[in-house]
C-alpha cells in the first residue's frame, strides 16, 4: 500500500498534522519510535496562544491554570505577581501528547508505536520509509521526529544547528509547598549562567528544571539543577520522581524545512524559542502549516512545498529571530533584567504578554525600548 502520507512522530508536531491530513480524507500512517504514552522531558508549561492554536478542546488534559508568576534571582524572591488574564497552561506532556495522537486517530490516521524509522528514501513519486518491521510507502512525508531529527539527517538538512539544554526534574512536595506555590509559575534567571531555572505546579506535584539557552554542551548542568532546587524554599521537602535532560532547538536560523517529497515541523524544523526554550506552539503551528502545504502540492505537484519554508520563515523564524535579540539582552544582564521586571508593572505587562501570545516578540522588543524611560522611572520608584 502507497500512503498519501507518513507522519514520523508521535509529538505535537506529528500529532497535528496527522489530525489534518486525515481530517482532509488522506490515507495517514503515524509512525512513533516510543511505546505509547511515553513520558516526555518537559516543563509542561503551555502558553496561552499554544491552546488557542489547537483546532479541538484540550481540557480534559489541563491540570493547572497560570495565574500569575514569581520571579526570583538565586533564589532570592523578586516579585510575585497576579496577572490580568492567566498567561498558561499546565500540563503533564504524556498526557497532553497521548491526548492528541487520540484525536488524530479519531481523525482517521493509522498508528504505529514502538517502531523507529531507520531511514527515509525519496523516489520520483513516493517516498520509502524503513523500518524494522519493512518498509512503508507514501506521496508525501512530515519529519516530526524532534531536535534528534533522523528524517532531517536523511535528506540532507540541518535546521537544528544550535541546541540548548535543560534538565527536568518531577518532584513531590507537601501539600503546604503546593500551596503556597499556587497557580504561579517561577523563574530564576540567576539559577545559572545564561540560563533559567523554573517551577511549573502540577494537580498533585511539581516540575523543576533548569535551561541553558546557548549551544554547546555544559558542565555542571546537574549540579545548577540541585542548586537551584536547594534555593527554592517550596523545594526543602522535596522527593524526586524521575529526572530527564533533552536538548532543545535555538530557533531563529534560516534554511529549507522541505524537499522534494518531504517537510520538517516542529523541532525537527528548529522551530522553539531560544528564550526560554518553549515550542510546543511552533510545533502546532508548522504542524498545520506542513499539511496545509502538502493538500496543495496533491493538486499542483511538488513545488507547492517551496511555500512551506516561505510560510514558516515568515510566520515563525522572524519571530524567532526577534527572541533571540531579546534573550541576548536578558541573559548579557540577568539580575538588571530581573530586578526591572520586578520593579516595572509595564514590563510585567509586556513580558507575561508576549508569553500569553498577546504580543509577537518583534512588537515586545519595540515595547521594552520605547518604554525603557518609564521602566527606569518605576523601578526607581516614580510611578507605574
Amino acid at each position: 500500500m502507497v500512503y498519501d502520507v507518513i507522519v514520523v512522530g508521535g509529538g505535537p508536531a506529528g500529532a497535528l498534522a496527522a489530525y489534518d491530513l486525515a481530517r482532509c480524507g488522506l490515507e495517514v500512517l503515524l509512525i512513533e519510535r516510543a511505546r505509547l504514552p511515553r513520558y516526555k522531558a518537559c516543563g509542561g508549561g503551555l502558553p496561552l496562544k499554544t491552546v488557542r492554536a489547537l483546532p479541538f478542546d484540550v481540557g480534559p488534559v489541563l491540570e493547572r491554570e497560570a495565574v500569575g508568576g514569581i520571579v526570583s534571582y538565586g533564589g532570592r524572591p523578586l516579585l510575585r505577581t497576579d496577572v490580568a488574564r492567566p498567561f498558561a497552561w499546565l500540563v503533564m506532556r504524556d498526557r497532553f501528547d497521548h491526548f492528541l495522537l487520540g484525536r488524530a486517530v479519531e481523525a482517521g490516521a493509522h498508528l504505529l508505536d514502538g517502531l523507529p524509522v531507520t531511514a527515509v528514501e525519496e523516489q520520483d513519486d513516493r517516498v520509502v520509509a524503513h523500518t524494522a518491521q519493512g518498509r512503508f510507502a507514501a506521496r508525501w512525508v512530515v519529519g516530526a521526529d524532534g531536535v534528534n531529527s533522523r528524517i532531517a539527517r536523511a535528506i540532507g538538512l540541518s535546521p537544528c544547528q544550535e541546541v540548548g539544554l535543560a534538565l527536568e526534574a518531577e518532584v513531590t512536595v507537601p501539600p503546604s509547598a503546593l500551596t503556597a506555590q499556587g497557580d504561579y509559575a517561577t523563574f530564576d534567571f540567576g539559577a545559572l549562567p545564561h540560563g533559567y531555572g523554573w517551577i511549573f505546579p502540577k494537580r498533585e506535584h511539581l516540575s523543576v528544571g533548569v535551561f541553558h539557552a546557548r549551544p554547546g554542551q555544559i558542565a555542571g548542568l546537574k549540579g545548577a539543577l540541585y542548586a537551584f532546587i536547594h534555593s527554592q524554599p517550596v523545594l526543602q521537602a522535596h522527593r524526586q520522581i524521575r529526572l530527564h535532560g533533552h536538548r532543545i532547538p535555538l530557533g531563529g536560523a534560516n534554511g529549507a524545512l522541505h524537499t522534494g517529497r518531504v517537510v520538517l515541523a516542529g523541532d525537527a524544523a528548529g522551530l522553539a524559542d531560544p528564550w526560554l526554550g518553549e515550542g510546543v506552539y511552533y510545533a502546532i503551528v508548522s504542524a498545520r502549516l506542513a499539511a496545509q502545504a502538502i493538500a496543495a502540492a496533491l493538486d499542483s505537484g511538488p513545488s507547492a512545498l517551496s511555500a512551506y519554508t516561505a510560510r514558516i520563515h515568515t510566520m515563525i523564524v522572524r519571530q524567532l529571530r526577534q527572541a533571540r535579540h531579546f534573550a541576548a539582552i536578558v541573559y548579557r544582564a540577568p539580575y538588571l533584567g530581573s530586578l526591572l521586571l520586578s520593579k516595572s508593572p509595564l514590563m510585567q505587562r509586556a513580558v507575561f504578554g508576549a508569553i500569553r501570545g498577546d504580543l509577537t516578540f518583534g512588537q515586545l522588543n519595540r515595547a521594552l525600548a520605547l518604554g525603557l524611560p518609564r521602566i527606569l522611572t518605576q523601578a526607581l520608584g516614580g510611578g507605574r
